[in-house]
């Protein structure tokens, strides 16, 4: 059966064991910001940041976990939805599901940083002496 996190407390040490699930340098953090709901930052050990989210107090066994990205503003944060049914439930489906589609928006990024970064003119030649 799924926890039910109804309390920031509860939510953030099941963000605390999700983390741990993940690997061992992961870390959380709070998430200002976030007025929608529980919500907690991942980092993990790759330095990928997870916004770990309870969007819905009505269904408090129901997570949204965003991956996040440099320019979110230009390319839309994978997400997936997620029961609670375990910290390790959760780490196996960011595995699983997340983290190949946060790899492909990364790599859509970073094409789009490259094509939008200004081309240099080239360089007048100096006059010889």
């Amino acid at each position: 059966m799924a926890e039910e996190l109804k309390t920031q407390q509860q939510f953030d040490a099941f963000a605390d064991a999700v983390a741990t699930a993940l690997g061992t340098h992961c870390r959380t953090t709070p998430l200002p910001g976030y007025a929608r709901g529980l919500a907690r930052l991942i980092i993990d050990d790759e330095d990928r940041a997870l916004r770990l989210c309870q969007p819905d107090a009505h269904r408090p066994q129901r997570l949204q976990v965003f991956a996040g990205l440099p320019n979110e503003e230009q390319i839309a944060a994978p997400s997936i939805q997620v029961s609670t049914i375990s910290a390790a439930h959760v780490a196996r489906e960011i595995t699983r599901r997340l983290y190949p589609l946060h790899a492909q928006a990364m790599e859509r990024a970073a094409r789009l940083t490259t094509y939008q970064q200004p081309r240099h003119a080239p360089a007048a030649p100096s006059p010889q002496p």
